[in-house]
């Protein structure tokens, strides 16, 4: 039986950037979905994490139906529209990717799927392609409208590196990461309820500030050309053009090993983000105070914002007892229920088992 691994992803900086175009520099990580199937006339799939199984019609791709197979479904459909019509499955979805926590565990099914299909029914698509399928997927049909970067560092992941990437020209870089880092991702708990709503009115903003300066992207502006703008789109865009240098800083601070920068740029990304962007919470801004005060390097929220994950950098030898220090205050402050995964850097989706 056929198993695909595809991992989550954290981004380490470069957030809400990939939308205007900009900069980001993302890793995939050692959490992920695992999907066992066997080729089948319909699509038949079972989630562990959702306690559910849905069997549905291959005539039935174009239905949606407002729950996780939709995820699955737009694989298809995106599949459809350039004449690929790959046969069913019938398998199972499961793994340690948590849910809703800004690890992008839809974008990790997205993958999953397409790489089971390319790999049965041999749709000879390169990675670049399978990306760019689960992007459409996921801003077509299932209706977030977010940009490449998820899809595109669980396709490249590759152990031991980050990917610095522009979203433009999919241009993109592996950077060593230090293996003398860990990585603790603390998940706040709190449910990402605004982050589709206010996730879409972020890349209005964005889009109609590129449209009005005239501009493909974001890393064309300038900080002079932000006082065209109205005061809460030079906010929203001062962020994003700051953000992008930041994410160039944060490459070179890695390829120079210089992780006391990498670290500073960390928190300052998450203060500007907390306070231009407004994209944060209390939880989130909690932890990234009490890492640095319990000597983490740096820390910032990850991915969508408004609850799901921070990402907090720190030498391996100090990650469990930061992340236990900040893990016995966070509960002690807020009641949800939170915990913390130290993870590393993960290879792309792939088949496991043939």
């Amino acid at each position: 039986m056929p198993k695909v691994f595809s991992p989550g992803r954290v981004n380490i900086i470069g957030e809400h950037t990939d939308y205007s175009f900009g900069y980001v520099m993302p890793m995939a990580i050692n959490l992920g979905n695992y999907f066992e199937y066997i080729p089948y006339n319909k699509i038949k799939i079972r989630s562990d994490a959702y306690n559910e199984e849905i069997e549905l019609d291959l005539s039935e791709v174009n239905k949606k139906q407002n729950k996780w197979i939709d995820y699955v479904l737009g694989i298809y459909n995106a599949l459809y529209k350039i004449n690929l019509k790959p046969g069913g499955i019938n398998g199972r979805i499961y793994g340690n990717l948590p849910i809703s926590s800004g690890l992008s565990s839809s974008a990790s099914i997205e993958l999953a799927i397409i790489t089971a299909l390319n790999y049965t029914y041999k749709l000879n698509l390169d990675k670049i392609q399978m990306a760019l399928i689960g992007k459409k997927a996921e801003n077509e049909f299932v209706g977030v409208p977010s940009g490449i970067l998820d899809q595109f560092a669980i396709e490249f992941g590759k152990r031991g590196y980050t990917i610095f990437l522009d979203t433009e020209n999919l241009f993109y870089e592996y950077i060593p990461f230090p293996m003398d880092i860990s990585i603790i991702v603390y998940n706040t708990g709190v449910k990402r309820e605004l982050a589709k709503t206010e996730y879409t009115e972020r890349k209005r903003i964005v889009e109609e500030s590129l449209k009005y300066l005239n501009k493909k992207s974001s890393k064309e502006i300038t900080e002079k050309e932000l006082e065209k703008l109205n005061s809460l789109y030079k906010k929203r865009m001062g962020y994003i053009i700051r953000e992008n240098r930041r994410v160039l800083i944060a490459r070179d601070a890695l390829k120079e090993n210089n992780l006391d920068l990498l670290g500073k740029i960390l928190v300052e990304s998450h203060k500007d983000i907390a306070e231009n962007y407004e994209v944060s919470s209390k939880e989130l801004d909690f932890i990234v105070n009490r890492a640095v005060k319990y000597g983490a390097l740096g820390a910032r929220l990850t991915g969508a914002g408004f609850g799901g994950s921070a990402i907090i950098l720190a030498y391996k030898d100090k990650a469990e007892i930061i992340a236990n220090n900040i893990h016995s205050e966070y509960i002690r402050e807020f009641k949800y229920n939170s915990f913390y995964n130290i993870v590393e850097s993960n290879d792309g989706s792939m088949v496991v088992e043939k």
